[in-house]
Formats: structure tokens, sequence, C-alpha cells
């Protein structure tokens, strides 16, 4: 009924638009017409100018309903005769045609020049209006539609009802059946089967659709079940996963901290060791002062003064006869040499002494700048850094006649945590002077060279000509726990190579073998360059 009623109003649309466009130009048509004749009517009275013939002329197109303003102007616009409202008068006017039709909607404009002898003399507007033609129009088609739409609805329902015994009741018991399939979800529910035909094979149709989806959800049911299981296991086997890697992380953080505290030893024992080293030149040279004060003649000195005071007013004789006193001025004079001889080494001593003691307050003090500043990123440059690792252990490559060149580039600044550079300068370092010490050699040296390979990074490279590292221990001396030494702990290039990695660089380490020495390199990230503003 829905389909049919829109046929019957997009049919009756169409031919009513159609209609309307033929009325529209059969209108425009009679229109020219009209003016035309009009128009010659009308060529004596605009050549004579005479107004009341000109009105009298257009007076006689009111007899046709759809002309509803005229207008006759001469070709200098002044008007000759009109009719119509005001509105009429003001569109002809705003127009400005000079000949032909202008439609608007349903009202059309027509200009027909007036040539009374071969020349244009005037024009001629009428002003057509077809709404009351087209409301018409669609009146009668609107009632035809309506008329034509009530006889087929009722035709339709007549028909439906006669077929709503045949095909709908059966269709609706069947979605009635699948209605309660869906709400149930019991799959075993048959729809009963009512007449033989295109409906009642639906229904067989639809019967054997249930047998196989009973099959299928059945068969769907097991494999959810065993799935339901898989989904158990492989949720224990998550929870046994998780707990594995809580443990790791538990396990990694005791593993950093106490790689931290490796560190933290590392530095301290450099510290300590310089320290230690400072402190024996403090020691012998506080040995030699008690040495030389012991062995002083200060005591002869006062034995000379208590001769002196024994001579009370008899001094000039005793100095000139007696044979001791003769000789008491040459002795004053020698004692007096040795006294300054011996106050010139107390005060060499004495200030290597205060050297020795202000070179441990320089090294203390560093150590407590790094310590405050320990996790902080800053801009520094590379050899400073290196400068301080090295003096932290100058006493060590002093006592143990190791020669120290330093090969420094001009190098960007690198951004790091000091702390953890000079944990791992001060490990490489140490390390490198066991290493000399194993190899037994009279000719020890360390070569620290700093330079920019590329714009990303900066090389400090540790190189020593000491025992070196075999072929096999090459891959294996980050590793956590490694070590060649009887007293190592295998924490300090595990650590480094850690915070190397922290900060954005890394740890490497080459050697041509036992006995060829080994070189170290720590790569550092260069500092991004702030641009000007």
């Amino acid at each position: 009924m829905l389909i049919s009623g829109v046929v019957l109003l997009l049919a009756f649309a169409a031919l009513f638009c159609f209609q309307a466009y033929t009325l529209k130009q059969h209108s425009a048509h009679e229109l020219a017409v009209v003016g035309e004749i009009t128009a010659h009517n009308c060529a004596a009275a605009v050549m004579f100018k005479d107004e009341d013939a000109a009105a009298q002329i257009l007076g006689g197109l009111k007899t046709m309903p759809q002309i509803v303003s005229a207008r006759l102007e001469l070709m200098d616009q002044q008007g000759l005769a009109f009719f119509g409202s005001a509105r009429d008068e003001h569109e002809i006017k705003a127009a400005r045609l000079k000949s032909g039709f202008w439609i608007d909607g349903n009202r059309i404009l027509l200009a027909q020049p007036v040539v009374p002898t071969g020349t244009r003399e005037g024009t001629l507007y009428l002003l057509a209006d077809l709404q009351a033609m087209t409301s018409q129009l669609l009146k009668l088609y609107g009632g035809i539609f309506a008329l034509v739409l009530a006889a087929s609805l009722l035709l339709a329902f007549l028909l439906s009802s006669q077929f709503l015994r045949f095909i709908t009741d059966p269709i609706l018991r069947l979605a009635g059946t699948a209605r309660t399939i869906a709400d149930h979800k019991d799959y075993s529910v048959r729809a009963n089967r009512i007449c033989g035909d295109e409906v009642g094979v639906l229904t067989d149709a639809f019967n054997q659709m249930l047998t196989q989806i009973q099959s299928q959800d059945s068969a769907l049911q097991g494999a959810q079940r065993e799935l339901q299981e898989q989904v158990n296991a492989l949720q224990r086997e998550i929870n046994e996963r998780e707990q594995a890697q809580e443990a790791l992380r538990i396990s990694q953080q005791k593993l950093l901290e106490s790689s931290r505290l490796a560190g933290m030893a590392e530095v301290a024992t450099g510290v300590l060791h310089n320290v230690g080293n400072v402190l024996n030149s403090v020691n012998v040279s506080a040995g030699l002062v008690v040495e030389k004060l012991r062995r002083s003649k200060a005591p002869k000195l006062a034995k000379a003064a208590l001769l002196l005071t024994s001579q009370n007013g008899n001094l000039a004789e005793y100095l000139a006869t007696d044979p001791n006193g003769q000789k008491l001025p040459a002795y004053l004079s020698k004692l007096g040499e040795f006294f300054v001889a011996e106050n010139v080494e107390l005060l060499q001593e004495v200030d290597q002494l205060g050297r020795n003691i202000e070179h441990i307050k320089e090294v203390v003090a560093m150590q407590q700048s790094y310590a405050k500043v320990s996790g902080v990123f800053e801009n520094l440059a590379a050899h400073h850094l290196v400068e301080d690792a090295i003096s932290m252990n100058i006493g060590a490559f002093e006592r143990h006649h190791i020669v120290v060149d330093r090969q420094f580039s001009p190098v960007p600044l690198v951004r790091v945590d000091r702390h953890k550079v000079l944990q791992i300068l001060i490990n490489l370092l140490r390390n490198a002077k066991y290493a000399l010490d194993e190899s037994k050699r009279a000719d020890k040296w360390i070569t620290i060279s700093v330079s920019a390979v590329n714009d990303r990074s900066v090389h400090i490279v540790v190189a020593d000509n000491g025992i070196g590292i075999s072929p096999e221990n090459l891959t294996r001396i980050f590793a956590h726990g490694f070590t060649t030494r009887e007293e190592g702990h295998g924490f300090g290039l595990h650590s480094g190579a850690l915070a190397a990695h922290a900060m954005g660089g890394s740890l490497s380490v080459t050697s041509a073998g036992t006995g060829h020495g080994a070189t170290f390199t720590l790569e550092l990230p260069i500092a991004p360059t702030v641009p000007n503003a």
C-alpha cells in the first residue's frame, strides 16, 4: 500500500510539473501574441502621444485574468498609460527589459517594442501572473490523486486481507518460532508446517537450518569448554610468569643497588688509595722533622751559653787567655751555620708536609663535590673529568713509577652525571695500574686521550701496556661478578657499563691478547646546543 501510494504520488507530481511547464509555455506564447497585437494597436497613440487612446487600448487587456498589469512608455521611459498595482509598476521598471520575456516563478513579463513606421517609438510591457491558474491546476490534480489513492488503498486492503490467511499468518508463526529460539537459545524448537506451498518449503528449510545450528552449537560449546580450559591454563602460566618477572625485577633492583654501592666503593677506594699515598709522604716528612729535631745541636748551644754566663765579670779575660774560651767564638759561628742549614731543611720538610696535607684536603673536597651532585646531569668538559680522576690516583701512579700521557683534543661539552663518569674513570685507571703491576714491566705507561669522533659523542680512551686481556675474556669482561683478580669483586666494569648506558653512552674494550695491553673506550653524549635567541 505504501509503495503504491508513493508511485502514484511521483506519477502525479511528474504529470503536474509537466502540465505546469506546458501551461507556462502556452501562457508565454499567448502573451506574446496579445502583446504583438496590442503593440500594433498602440502605434498611433504612441506616435501622437495620445494618453487617452493608450489607456483605452490597455484597458481592454483587463478582460484577460492572467494579465495583472500593463504599461506603455515612450523611448525616454516616460509612461504613456498604465494599469495595475504600484508593486507591479516597480517590478516592470526594475526589470529594465528591452524586449522578450522575463520569467520569475509564476510571473511572466513581456517587453514588446512599438514600431509605428519602421522606427521604434516606445515599449509595451505586459505582466502576467499564473498563480491562480497554477493553484487551480494543483487543486485539480490533488483531487484526482486523492481519489485514485483512495481507490488504490481500498483495493490493496481488500487484496491483502485475502492474502493474510495464506501468506502472512504462516510467516508470522515462523517469525514467532524464530523469536522464541532467539530469546531462549533453544535450538531444539521446530516450526509447524501448515501448508505445502512455498511457505511450507520455507518452513522445512528453516527446520533443517535449526538442526544444523543445533549440531554446530553443541560442537561450539565443546570447543568453548576446551578453549576455557586453555585460557585458564594460560592465565595460570601468565600469573607464574608475572611472579617470575616480579622476582626478576626485584633481583635486578638489588643488582643495580649492589652495582651502585660497588661503584661508590670504587670511588671511595680510589680516594682512600690516593689519600694513603699522600699520608705516606706525610709520615716520611714528619719522621724526617722528628729525626732532625732529635739530632739538633740546640743542647750544645745551651752548654756554650752556660760557659759564658759562668764567667761573670771575667768574660773578656776568659775569651782571650783560656784555651776553651779562645775556641768558643769559632764554635758558636759553626753552630750558627749549622742552625741556619738545619732551619732550611726543616722549612722544606714542613712546606712539603703542608702541600701533602693540602692535597689530601683537595681530594676529599673533590669527592664531596662529586657526591653532592650524584644523579644530576650537567654540561661538563670531558678533560676536566679526566683530570679529576687522575688527581685521585696520581699518588699511586707516582709510587709505582707509572707515566701518564695526556692527549686531549678540543671537544664539545658532554651531558653526563659527573659522579658516574668519575666512578667509571677511577675504575679504569685502577684496573690499568693493576694490569701494569702484574706485567712486571720496567716501562709502565697509561695513555688517556679525549676526542670527538662525530657530532654526537666524545670518546675518552684509557690505554695501557699492561698484562692485557685474553680473547676468551673479552666477551665476559663486563659480566656481573667476573674478575681475574683474587681480591676483585667483579662489580666495577659491570656497573661502569650500566652507568655509561644510563647516560646515553657506552663502555667498550679491545686487546690484542695477553701481554699486549688493553684499551677501554668510554663514549659520552655531546650536550645539545642551545640555539641563539
